[in-house]
């Protein structure tokens, strides 16, 4: 159940800026969306696991809470 928000609120225990985490969890969303389809692939997995997977794994909308 973690969100980004947990993630952004921990930053300054990693000698991180609040900015440079976000930059951080930008760029592992950004990283996600570039390569699911492939991961997907490689995977073998029918659109319907792709579905449930994306939805309730990974970039679910609990997890992108920031604020």
């Amino acid at each position: 159940m973690s969100q980004m928000k947990s993630c952004l609120d921990a930053a300054h225990h990693f000698q991180l800026s609040r900015e440079q985490a976000l930059a951080i969890v930008e760029k592992q969303i950004e990283t996600i969306n570039e390569n699911w389809p492939v991961v997907c692939d490689t995977a073998e997995l029918n659109t319907v696991d792709r579905n449930m997977l994306w939805g309730r794994q990974f970039l679910n909308p609990y997890a992108l809470v920031t604020e």
